[in-house]
This record gives C-alpha cells, sequence and structure tokens, in this order.
C-alpha cells in the first residue's frame, strides 16, 4: 500500500469544540475524521505528532523541535507527507518548510482548515483531498516540492508554492500568492509549465540574491534557530530609539511599496540612525523589496551608500527564515 505521512502540528484543523463552545486542540481526532473522509482504499496513512499548539502560539523553540522530527523522517519512504498546521501563521510556517523540504524526495503539503472539521462550512476536508490528489500527480512524475493547497472562501481552490504564500489579509480567510494557480486548471490541464516556472523563479530568487546564503539547505543540516532576527515594517511614527538591537544578528526590513523608507536626516524618525547602528555593532541590515541600482528615488540611495544589503524576488516570509537559518 503506498502510504502518506500526516504530520500533525494542531491549529484549527486539529481541533474542536470544548463544553465552552470554543476551538480547542483536539489533535487525535483530526486523522480518523479526515481518513474517513478520504475513499481511496488504496492509501494508508502513518502519523506522527512532533508539537501541538495553535499556531498564533508557535514560537521559534517548536519550530526547532518540529524540524528535530522532520530531521529523523526518511521522506523517500512515502509518496508524499502533509503538515496539519493553524491558519494564523501558516505563511511563516509554509515559508520554513518551502526553504527546507524542498528536495527531499517526496512532495510536501502544508495542510489547514478555516473551520474545525465537523463545521459543514470547513474546507478542511476539501483542502486535504485536494493536496492528496495532487500528491499522487506530482508522485507519479517523480516530483517533490512543498505546496499549500487551499480553498478561499469564494469556492476557488488554489495551488500555491509554499516559500511564496501570504499572510491572510485583516478581515479575510482568504490566503493568495503572486504565482498561485487554480487546483483546477493545474489538475486538468496538468501545466507542467507552472510547475516548472516556479522551480526557475526559485533558482532566480537565489541567484539574485548571491551575497547571502541562498543555496537549497539540506535540513539535516540545519542547527537550533535562534530569535535573533528583527523584522520591521515602516509607518509613520515609527520611532527608532525605542527599538533595542540587544541580541540581534540581522535586522529584515521591509519597505514602503515604491522601496523607499524615510531617510531624512539623523533623527530618530530616520531609519538612518537605524543603519548608523547596525554599522556600529557589525549588525547586516536587509532592505525589501528593493533592487540595487534599479530604484528611483533620491530617498532609497542613502540607504545603499551606507551599506543597507537589498533584496528582491522573495516573499518577506522566505527571507526571514532564510536569515534565521543560515550560519546555524
Amino acid at each position: 500500500m503506498r502510504k502518506i505521512l500526516l504530520i500533525l502540528t494542531g491549529g484549527t484543523i486539529c481541533s474542536a469544540k470544548n463544553e465552552e463552545g470554543l476551538n480547542a486542540l483536539n489533535t487525535g481526532a483530526a486523522v480518523p475524521a479526515l481518513v474517513t473522509m478520504y475513499e481511496d482504499t488504496s492509501i494508508g496513512f502513518d502519523t506522527i505528532s512532533p508539537i501541538n499548539t495553535l499556531s498564533e502560539n508557535m514560537t521559534i523553540d517548536k519550530w526547532n523541535q518540529l524540524i528535530e522530527a522532520l530531521k529523523k523522517i526518511n521522506f523517500s519512504d512515502y509518496m508524499g507527507a502533509m503538515i496539519l498546521h493553524g491558519t494564523d501563521t501558516l505563511h511563516l510556517t509554509s515559508a520554513l518548510m518551502g526553504v527546507l523540504l524542498g528536495s527531499v524526495g517526496c512532495p510536501v503539503m502544508m495542510l489547514s482548515a478555516h473551520r474545525i472539521l465537523d463545521d459543514p462550512e470547513s474546507n478542511g476536508p476539501d483542502n486535504f483531498a485536494k493536496s492528496v490528489e495532487l500528491i499522487k500527480r506530482l508522485n507519479a512524475e517523480g516530483r517533490d516540492g512543498v505546496y499549500v493547497v487551499y480553498r478561499n472562501v469564494n469556492g476557488v481552490s488554489y495551488v500555491h508554492h509554499a516559500a511564496h504564500l501570504e499572510e491572510c489579509g485583516d478581515y479575510s480567510e482568504d490566503f493568495y500568492s503572486g504565482d498561485m494557480i487554480e487546483f483546477d486548471r493545474l489538475m486538468s490541464d496538468w501545466d507542467t509549465e507552472w510547475l516548472d516556472n516556479l522551480e526557475r523563479d526559485l533558482e532566480r530568487d537565489l541567484e539574485r540574491n548571491t551575497e547571502r546564503n541562498t543555496e537549497r539547505i539540506d535540513i539535516k543540516n540545519v542547527g537550533t534557530l535562534k530569535d535573533d532576527v528583527l523584522y520591521l515594517r515602516p509607518y509613520v511614527g515609527i520611532n527608532y530609539d525605542r527599538i533595542s538591537l540587544d541580541g540581534v544578528r540581522a535586522v529584515l526590513h521591509g519597505m514602503y511599496h515604491s522601496s523607499t523608507l524615510n531617510t531624512e536626516g539623523d533623527g530618530p524618525y530616520s531609519v538612518m540612525s537605524l543603519l548608523r547602528r547596525c554599522n556600529e555593532q557589525g549588525i547586516p541590515c536587509y532592505i525589501f523589496p528593493c533592487k540595487d541600482g534599479d530604484y528611483r528615488y533620491s530617498t532609497t540611495k542613502p540607504l545603499i551608500e551606507n551599506g543597507a544589503k537589498c533584496i528582491y524576488g522573495m516573499t518577506w516570509e522566505e527571507i526571514y527564515v532564510r536569515l534565521l537559518i543560515e550560519n546555524r
């Protein structure tokens, strides 16, 4: 019997109503519920549960526990694997798994649900069934990679590369990514060009950022992650004097859509004050999204001239997890 490995981490898909009527973890009930919903008896399922958490409670320590469990798995023994995970931090763990599990010998799916499984509105059973179908197709062609299959509230299921998944918007339960494709289109046309383009795009993004350690990573070589990467987003009123760099190994600073930040002067509201402190303490400061030598505004120039390192093409989530992983 061909087998799929289910890796349970918690989240809504592994939850049920408690006596107060609130969603609470009930991971042991998730697998029977999903497997009984899937009618292909030619496929078996093995199960492990390395961590058990609601995804909003995810931490670096829990990621480390998950990584250590994944290192012990011989993925080539399986036709595929699924990591069951909550939606709140799905975009971040998906990025991590997209970087670590892209070449493990079988396709890996990140699996979530926006409602508990026994809720008739839940997209969990549909996400599960479609993930199995995609695993079967990818496995038949000897392809691996890490993907997310997720049905949005409009009833359309999309396939995303895990490292490209974007966070749900405010007041939304939908997931998007820049190169997502409708599941039905992918499966009916079996659009291998989309899969091939994904691989090319991944290679292009790695090559574009050659200054940093962006080669494909073998999970077995990854050490213990630490919470030493500081991620910042710009907003009107950000005061850099209030931001501590104690214990920080790298800074990742998002930019406005025009690849700009406030660089006026060296006061507390200018990112130049943060960059100066980073330089004094030997902390690399990465700015995203920004192409070195290809920007339109004069406010961007002093950042680069004073040592900020440009990154372009990846999601911030992928950049963040790569910064966590490198030099470990």
